[in-house]
């Protein structure tokens, strides 16, 4: 401890307490020593301090590696959920415009058999009537 410091803590103990202290006191002694284990003690958690810091950071990077493993697992599933869910939308929606479109060629085809029908009756009538007519002006100029 240096000298001033000395004559400054000799001043203050004669101002707050009445005592005048000679530089060769104990009690002198005892307060060098306090400092002295004070600034161990400093150094000693400082050392904790520095060793706690490290463990935080360690943990922290063990803990951003681990959340971004998951993330990325979760956006992967997300991912892998949506494309198989567009799949299956995708395959009812083309199930149910083939279906669609097989109900109306059916009923297409149904309508124009029926349409195709009547005209065939009507040329059959039509045909029937001609050759009627042709016979019967046939008979008539015999």
């Amino acid at each position: 401890m240096s000298t001033a410091k000395l004559d400054e803590l000799i001043e203050r103990v004669a101002s707050e307490h009445g005592i005048v202290l000679s530089q060769d006191d104990p009690v002198l002694m005892m307060h060098t020593l306090n400092e002295v284990l004070l600034e161990q003690n400093k150094e000693a958690h400082a050392e904790l301090l520095s060793n706690y810091q490290a463990i935080l950071e360690e943990n922290f990077n063990r803990w951003c590696e681990y959340s971004t493993k998951k993330s990325n697992a979760i956006i992967s599933a997300s991912v892998s959920n949506a494309q198989l869910t567009r799949d299956q939308l995708l395959e009812s929606c083309i199930q149910l415009i083939d279906e669609k479109i097989k109900s109306g060629v059916d009923q297409e085809a149904y309508d124009l058999g029926r349409i195709s029908r009547q005209a065939a009756i009507i040329n059959l009538m039509a045909s029937t009537l001609i050759l009627i007519s042709v016979v019967t002006v046939f008979l008539i100029l015999l």
